[in-house]
Formats: C-alpha cells, structure tokens, sequence
C-alpha cells in the first residue's frame, strides 16, 4: 500500500532518444549482472558509464555539502591538490578511447562550469559524441550557454535548485536562487524556440526547511515545464556508521591506501541531515504528490517508498528501493579531477589507479580494481553504501 501511495504519476511520455537511453543502460545492468554473477571480479570490457570530475574548485558553501560546508572533506587537501583539473589532454584520450561504445558520461565538480578548459572540452565532445550529463548549481550557464548550445539533443543539464527563493538561499547563499531560476527560465526559452535541443532537469535537496513543501515546489516545476525533478534525500552517515566504516576500511582495503586518522575519512563528512520531527512531514508530502498527475517526471534519489524514508531520513545502514549488490565498481568508471580513479564515486580512499599512467582499459582492468571488487563481492556491501546513489541507480 505505502508503494502505491508514493508512485508519482506523470503525463509526458518517453521520447525515442530517452527510451534508446533508458534500453542501453537496462542491457549494460543485465550484462554486469551475468558477468558478476560467473565471475566476482567482473568487469565490462570498458565501461558502461563514464564519470568525471572536471574540478574541485566551487563557487558557492552549500551547507549540505560533503565537500565544501564546514565539515568538507575537500578543506582538509593541499592547496595544489584543490586547484587540480583534469587535464584536457587526459580528457581527449578518454573520450577517444571510448569513441566505439559512447558510454553516457557525466561531467561533476565541484562546479563543473567553472572548468577552466570547458571551450576546448565541448569541442572534444562534438568530436567524439554521446549523451553527456553535467551537474551544476546554473549559476555560471548564461557564461557558458554559447559552448552549452553546441551540444545540442546529447546535453542534459541537472541543475540544482533547493527549494523556492528563501528556501533555497538557505542552504546555498544569497541571491542564488534569482540568479539560478532566470538562468533555468533562458535555457527553457531557448528550448521553446529550438536553439538548445538538449533537456533540463532540477535536482532538490529536501532540507528542514522544503520537507513540508514539495507539492509546492512541484506547481512552480510544473509552470516552468521543466522535463524532470529529482528530490535528493540528504545522506547522512552517522556517527557510528562512519565509525563502523573506519574499521571495515581497515580490515577490508588497507592495502589500497593506508587508512585516514581516525575521524578523517571522508565518510565523516557526510553530516547534513533532517530532523526527526521533519520525517513525518516528509511522508506526507510524498503521499501529497502522489495523489495527482504531474506533467513532469517526479523521482527521488534513492527510489524510496514510505516504507523506506524513515530509515534512509535517520543514517540507518538499512538498505532500500531492493538494492543488495552494487555493480556500478564493475560497470562505470570515476576520474577524480587530479586524475585518479577510485572504485567508488563519493569516497576518494578507495584510489585503485591513476588515469594519467596507462589507458582507460588497464586502469579499468588492472588487478588492484579486480581485488576491490572480489572483495566487495566476499564481504558484501559496506555500512556507507546504504546512502549511495551509485548502488540505487547501478545495482540490484
């Protein structure tokens, strides 16, 4: 009953390139599956999705973020580890050396618009097509809408917006709401008109401040007819999880990299999250959005169902949405923006290569990322990986 009751509804329709989207990525899932399944060190032959942090560098001190709020892993880097970007030349073999299979790609930061070389980039990307998805807070498109146009049908811009105009501005500073929204309405206008042929998709934090006011939030989405919102639940690692972590990453993987000090591993960073009297209000407008049928599409990250939120809301390790192995080690690859690779997106610990040394391939092939995922396979999953969106849009 509680799923029923919290499966949006929308009116739009896939289009033939989503639904081509859609196919690939289901196929890419059940070959993994299979090979993971004959073999525990599996991996594809390269990989299925490609993810790429261009730079740490940020314009903006969110309060939720693991990286960059007060308690941000990334304060704690050398100032020339911080300045790092990933060099383009670096960026050009990549996308060369997956020109055959195109693997959906996904551009991250930081803020990934304020990449000093996003000119060049973009002409890299016309050169070796495919759908590509960058994540940013749309503070800097209006900089950067000339070369954003060129894209055209493989652009996906997922812009983070928190909430309507105070709500927002809260967790992300002001005058960001204003400044974020007029840029959303221009990329909206081009679409109309033709010029910019990609999509538009807003990702929302749900905070203390918008658990009672999604329904809203959704009106204004809806106004604006943007393709899809994503409502991203914070993930909180507690505490004792993060704790509990340290001594799984100790057993486990201390002969990848020697453990953090205790307290240090970025899981500790992992720290916003709702208040216990803001979950209730939470389910209910969950149950208020499911009541009607919406002309975007509505999704939660991670897929959770009323019978899940409350335990995802308070840092339980419980896993939900039917998750239970992750395949994304085995099936998409993460470039950190010094150019090292970690088998795992949100925890930099887990380095098994460095992207600057050999191809893509024996990075992706190499015998430190085939222990990674033999052991991940022989301990199961680890008390982090019950807030990871990687496991929840790449496992079963």
């Amino acid at each position: 009953m509680d799923r029923k009751l919290t499966e949006n509804r929308s009116s739009r329709t896939l289009t033939p390139t989503e639904f081509a989207d859609v196919r690939r990525k289901l196929t890419v899932r059940s070959q993994t599956k299979r090979g993971v399944g004959a073999d525990p060190g599996y991996a594809t032959d390269l990989p299925g999705e490609l993810s790429l942090q261009l730079t740490y560098s940020c314009n903006l001190r969110c309060d939720h973020c693991f990286q960059w709020n007060d308690q941000g892993f990334l304060r704690d880097y050398s100032r020339d580890r911080v300045t790092a970007e990933l060099d383009i030349e670096v960026l050009e073999r990549l996308l060369r050396e997956t020109d055959e299979t195109r693997p959906k790609t996904w551009l991250w930061g930081g803020e990934p618009l304020m990449y000093r070389r996003l000119p060049e980039l973009v002409e890299l990307l016309l050169r070796y097509p495919r759908k590509v998805n960058i994540c940013t807070n749309g503070l800097l498109i209006e900089r950067n809408l000339e070369h954003l146009l060129k894209l055209g049908s493989n652009l996906n811009l997922t812009v983070s917006l928190d909430g309507l105009e105070a709500d927002h501005e809260a967790l992300r500073g002001p005058r960001s709401f204003s400044r974020t929204e007029r840029n959303l309405k221009t990329l909206l206008d081009l679409r109309r008109s033709g010029e910019y042929r990609g999509e538009v998709t807003v990702n929302s934090m749900v905070s203390n401040a918008t658990a009672g006011r999604l329904y809203e939030f959704m009106e204004w989405a809806e106004e604006l007819e943007l393709h899809s919102v994503f409502f991203q639940l914070p993930w909180w690692i507690t505490p004792e999880a993060a704790a509990r972590m340290d001594e799984v990453y100790a057993r486990d993987f201390a002969w990848l990299n020697p453990p953090p000090p205790p307290g240090q591993a970025t899981w500790h960073s992992y720290t916003y999250h709702l208040e216990p009297d803001n979950i209730p209000v939470l389910r209910e407008s969950m149950r208020r959005l499911a009541g009607r049928v919406w002309r975007p599409w509505i999704r939660y990250t991670p897929e959770v169902t009323l019978d899940d939120v409350t335990d995802f809301a308070l840092g339980r390790s419980r896993l939900v949405a039917g998750k239970s192995t992750c395949l994304a080690v085995s099936s998409r690859l993460e470039v950190h923006a010094d150019g090292k690779v970690s088998s795992c997106k949100f925890f930099p610990e887990f380095i098994v290569g460095d992207i600057r040394d050999g191809t893509l391939a024996e990075v992706w092939h190499s015998p430190a990322f085939r222990r990674v995922r033999t052991t991940l396979r022989a301990t199961g999953l680890m008390p982090v990986c019950s807030k990871c969106s990687s496991l929840y849009e790449n496992g079963v």
